[in-house]
């Protein structure tokens, strides 16, 4: 579960981090990204397709605790409704 979510968000999260952190150059003005794909080409290409999940431990370690407290919650909830309901 929470491995498995980490590992496939991570990529889209540090993009999404990238963009929102860039500044333009400031000799020239221009941005270091046109958008989502340049900048996942970008880095692709300058640091290898490793780089997307620069960081993996320290968003695990987020997510995964996250990921376990929604699906406990989930299954919790739906005991409460089955026995309060008497289904």
């Amino acid at each position: 579960g929470g491995f498995f979510a980490a590992f496939l968000s991570l990529p889209f999260d540090m993009l999404k981090s990238r963009l929102q952190d860039m500044k333009p150059d400031p000799k020239t003005g221009r941005m270091p990204f046109k958008g989502l794909s340049d900048c996942a080409m970008q880095i692709v290409s300058k640091e290898g397709p490793v780089a997307l999940w620069t960081g993996f431990g320290a968003y695990y370690a987020r997510c995964a605790p996250h990921a376990m407290v929604i699906l406990l919650t989930v299954d919790e909830v739906k005991r409460v409704y089955s026995k309060f309901f008497n289904l």
